[in-house]
């Protein structure tokens, strides 16, 4: 079967993509970039900016099925719920019906129902009413909580479990049913046969609810560590504070998110079993079945400490350009500046162009803006001035303060978060 898989490079697509390739389907990647894996073919795609049905109708070209894996967690600038979760989906599911496509298969999620309140929510739900309204055999997928090897919110929820106050949210029972990337899968593969159930809407869970606690208690678990004592963040203090650090922030997690785990995260699994014909495994299995490698504790470890690393550097930059601009001696300064070969207007050009410089490189790296390349731009300006200082001012290479030589650390740490940039999703 020729399937043309959308968000093909995200953490649900790709295993969609391994496991197409295995089953002999002929997989058509669509997504921004390639995906790195073999398919039929690659057909870039943008969900932010294919609207219309137009946009669609040449990519299903000899398509038999079409399998839609696109969705984020929280909006981040042009990837907006929208766009991605309802306006790109329906162009695509009326570009199917004037094709005749033979399946749609439409990966939404667990509380995209009537009851749902959020905007992630309301958006997926949206998408998942129009394609229900179309002359096709379509299948709506939702899952829960989906954890397993590269997921985002397992990353969270890891290192969440490696810190040495568990925190918990309120009391920490609000119910969650999550489900292995491994199960959906399978539930998804099944649903390309012709035995598979067809024009419904599933809920894809793990066997049985489990609270918060105990799920982050699970990852501890798989991680090695003994359970933690637990650290209870009022509901209301925590949304507010997900509100005020969401702009600073690349965690998948946000005052919906919260809102979302506050709502409850389950359901029951039988329409699930019924469906697919399986009964997903349960968390303490897959755990058990695979404790965490080396790396992924380590990873676990430092998942927050990544994020403290780039806003201590954001703190510096900026720091550094309001001292210089405002508060540290001009004549001192500009003594510094006349020992490098500077004089008349272009000391004070000098000292505030690259105060100015030095707070917007700050605040890029504070508001997320263009990591790597902000990243770079501050590697480089970090060894043009080690340079320049070292061949105009050598004795500062004694200075007790280390004026030089802290450069070095720094661009180290730069160049690691410009490392870890380039794996991010």
């Amino acid at each position: 079967m020729r399937v043309l898989l959308t968000g093909a490079t995200g953490f649900i697509g790709q295993h969609l993509h391994r496991a197409l390739l295995a089953e002999g389907h002929d997989v058509v990647a669509c997504s921004r970039q390639h995906p790195g894996l073999p398919c039929r073919a690659f057909i870039p795609c943008d969900f932010a900016q294919d609207l219309k049905s137009d946009d669609w109708l040449p990519r299903l070209n000899d398509v038999d099925a079409v399998i839609n894996a696109v969705g984020i967690i929280r909006e981040t600038g042009l990837q907006r719920f929208q766009s991605l979760h309802t306006d790109a989906p329906k162009a695509l599911f009326k570009a199917c019906a004037e094709c005749n496509i033979s399946r749609v298969i439409q990966i939404s999620a667990l509380g995209a129902d009537e009851q749902a309140e959020t905007n992630y929510h309301l958006s997926k739900r949206e998408a998942d009413d129009f394609l229900a309204k179309q002359p096709l055999d379509w299948l709506i997928l939702r899952p829960s909580l989906v954890y397993g090897p590269g997921s985002t919110s397992s990353e969270l929820f890891a290192g969440l479990a490696a810190l040495p106050l568990t925190p918990l949210i309120g009391d920490g029972q609000q119910p969650v049913q999550p489900i292995h990337i491994d199960d959906l899968v399978k539930a998804v593969l099944t649903a390309l046969t012709s035995k598979s159930p067809s024009r419904q809407r599933i809920d894809c869970v793990g066997p049985r609810a489990l609270s918060f606690q105990y799920w982050l208690n699970g990852w501890r678990k798989w991680l090695g560590k003994a359970t933690a004592p637990s650290m209870r963040v009022p509901f209301s203090l925590a949304q507010s504070g997900a509100r005020v650090c969401a702009p600073f922030s690349r965690l998948p997690v946000d005052a919906e998110s919260l809102q979302m785990l506050q709502r409850g995260n389950a359901a029951p699994v039988e329409p699930f079993t019924r469906a697919f014909g399986f009964t997903p495994q349960c968390f303490e299995h897959s755990i058990e079945q695979r404790p965490a490698s080396p790396a992924e504790r380590q990873q676990a470890g430092l998942f927050f400490l990544w994020q403290l690393l780039r806003l201590s550097l954001a703190f510096m930059w900026i720091w550094t350009g309001l001292t210089s601009a405002f508060w540290y001696p001009v004549s001192d300064s500009y003594q510094m500046l006349s020992a490098v070969g500077l004089s008349g207007v272009a000391l004070p050009i000098a000292l505030y162009a690259a105060a100015l410089l030095d707070t917007l490189l700050g605040l890029a790296l504070l508001l997320n803006y263009r990591l790597r390349l902000v990243l770079l731009t501050q590697v480089a300006m970090m060894l043009g001035y080690s340079l320049i200082l070292s061949f105009c001012l050598p004795e500062f290479w004694l200075h007790p303060f280390g004026p030089i030589s802290k450069n070095l650390p720094l661009i180290v740490a730069s160049l690691m978060l410009y490392v870890r940039e380039g794996d991010a999703p």
